[in-house]
């Protein structure tokens, strides 16, 4: 309900463990980056929800990961040379190719959807941290929102900006650890990104729980797809 809240939830400590759903949990007859997608993923897990925000070509921001829209749409072409009228006009395909009756979303109506029930975690892909830090506070999404920020530049800008906002950084290694510590943002405003494969320093979680923040492993490269070829 407020960032306090979502600041003590990712505390170190016994907390429930939660799922990042990539691009929202996509599945069978449930295309990524879709509200349908994410309430399907919430009626299955405890999950915080990836999304991949883009700009058209009037600046509205929309959800899409690729930065064209043959894989995920009937469209052609890239997002960026389409307005969101002709945007909305196109049907959004599951992760085996066939058409669904859903249509793109935009960040506003991700963002709306959001307050009160779930946690969206919005990776940065052509859109400057800046943006993306306007919508959540236009949105009072402080408590709902997250941003995944990928260079220490930006996470001194995201923080100057709005204190209150909860990124995903990469700390993989003491190195990494050691540069956050020099960006003078809190630790409990992040969640540290540890990789894609367990640590090889043992101690890195422990560390990283002592400064006052918690860890996120990457399993869609790993774990999972071992999960599914069994």
């Amino acid at each position: 309900r407020t960032p306090e809240e979502l600041h003590e939830l990712f505390a170190p400590g016994d907390a429930l463990p939660l799922v990042s759903a990539h691009r929202g949990g996509a599945g069978k007859g449930f295309p990524e980056n879709c509200i349908a997608t994410f309430e399907e993923t919430l009626r299955h897990c405890w999950a915080m929800l990836e999304i991949d925000p883009r700009y058209t070509k009037d600046h509205v921001l929309v959800l899409n990961h690729d930065p064209t829209l043959e894989r995920t749409t009937n469209g052609t072409g890239r997002v960026a040379d389409r307005t969101l009228e002709e945007l909305k006009q196109l049907r959004l395909k599951d992760l085996d190719g066939n058409l669904t009756e859903h249509r793109i979303t935009t960040l506003d109506e991700a963002l709306e959807w959001a307050r009160g029930k779930a946690l969206l975690s919005l990776d940065n892909k052509d859109v400057p941290v800046e943006d993306l830090v306007a919508e959540i506070h236009e949105h009072r999404a402080e408590a709902c929102a997250l941003l995944i920020v990928y260079n220490d530049r930006d996470i001194q800008r995201v923080h100057a900006l709005n204190g209150n906002i909860m990124m995903e950084v990469m700390v993989g290694n003491r190195q990494r650890v050691e540069a956050f510590d020099k960006t003078g943002v809190p630790w409990r405003n992040v969640i540290a990104f540890i990789g894609h494969e367990a640590p090889q320093d043992a101690g890195l979680r422990e560390l990283i729980h002592a400064k006052g923040a918690r860890c996120m492993a990457g399993t869609s490269r790993n774990i999972d797809r071992r999960f599914l070829e069994g």
